[in-house]
């Protein structure tokens, strides 16, 4: 069975060292105990299917999928790190492997992909924000 938890901690870490911005779990991020300074991002884990070891092969496989928002002061600002969260989910090394790997025991990322850009919304009052939402596909080792 491939767990979700670990694979959200896994990419919520990802994000926020891919980024150098703190990233909250469906919340505000706090630094020690208190609201992070913008901006920062807040991953949403969406789920997504699970599927079972077929008959011939030992791997199981998930499409989890995840919605990131991004929360700025500013429309530069929300710009400049979903740009950083773009590149943290989709950037490519020169030999093909994954820029910033989302690392879990026992499961291999295959693929990365961007499902929606809903862009900059700066009618959110005294704050501009962005959504972005991914799926990736990962299959247990045997």
């Amino acid at each position: 069975m491939i767990d979700r938890a670990p694979f959200t901690a896994a990419v919520r870490a990802m994000l926020a060292a891919a980024t150098g911005r703190p990233c909250g779990l469906g919340a505000l991020p706090l630094l020690d105990g208190r609201p992070a300074p913008l901006p920062y991002s807040v991953l949403y884990p969406l789920g997504g299917p699970v599927n079972g070891a077929p008959f011939a092969d030992a791997s199981e496989d998930a499409s989890p999928a995840f919605q990131v928002t991004i929360v700025g002061v500013r429309t530069d600002q929300v710009e400049w790190l979903g740009d950083r969260v773009r590149r943290a989910f989709l950037q490519r090394t020169a030999a093909g492997g994954w820029e910033y790997p989302v690392t879990v025991p026992g499961l291999n990322v295959w693929a990365r992909e961007l499902l929606v850009d809903e862009g900059v919304d700066p009618a959110s009052g005294d704050v501009v924000t962005c959504v972005q939402r991914y799926k990736f596909s990962v299959t247990a080792s045997a």
